[in-house]
């Protein structure tokens, strides 16, 4: 009886902390889901404000845009199914920050792609190797077969710092479930 009794107040104990934990989960991923949405709203009112700027079009440039529209809406997905609070949110998250995380521009090549802050840090050997320190947000660079002359490698921080914030928080979701699957299990027995 006694042991009935201690066992209970065990189970309930660890469904209480299995709640605080999921609800502090919850915060982040939404406080995340805000954060991509932002960043792509601000990627959206960068293409529109380089629209209206555009005073030659084809349809490269158009399929350039079209490519810089595609990632930041993809920015606002991963962010609303966060706000969901879909498992799938994090893994799409992921991509999205690993996609952030290197710009590079050689050979009239170029890709940066940032949907939200930025502090990079990279190399420039153009002329000469020259290390460079940037920041901002929301941004987008594609150059395809350009004449650039440019040889630049960047590393975002930001990005790096997000995928690690977002890796944790999958072990912290993965510890929760198999915290109240042996919780459901003791209760069972």
């Amino acid at each position: 009886m006694q042991r009935t009794a201690v066992h209970r107040v065990y189970v309930f104990y660890s469904l209480l902390m299995a709640n605080k934990i999921s609800s502090e989960n919850s915060i982040r991923q939404k406080a995340l889901g805000i954060y991509q949405i932002a960043g792509g709203i601000i990627g959206f009112g960068l293409i529109i404000w380089l629209i209206t700027l555009q005073s030659y079009w084809s349809g490269f440039l158009l399929f350039l845009y079209l490519i810089a529209s595609a990632l930041y809406a993809f920015s606002i997905f991963c962010g609303v199914l966060l706000l969901k609070n879909k498992e799938t949110g994090l893994n799409y998250s992921l991509i999205n920050q690993y996609i952030q995380l290197i710009s590079f521009s050689m050979a009239g090549f170029a890709f940066e792609y940032v949907s939200g802050f930025f502090v990079s840090a990279g190399i420039d050997l153009t002329h000469s190797l020259l290390f460079r320190f940037h920041l901002g947000v929301s941004s987008w660079r594609i150059n395809i077969n350009s004449d650039n002359e440019m040889i630049l490698v960047n590393f975002n921080f930001i990005a790096l710092i997000i995928i690690i914030y977002i890796d944790k928080l999958k072990k912290k979701i993965e510890e929760h479930k198999m915290g109240a699957l042996f919780s459901n299990r003791t209760q069972e027995n």
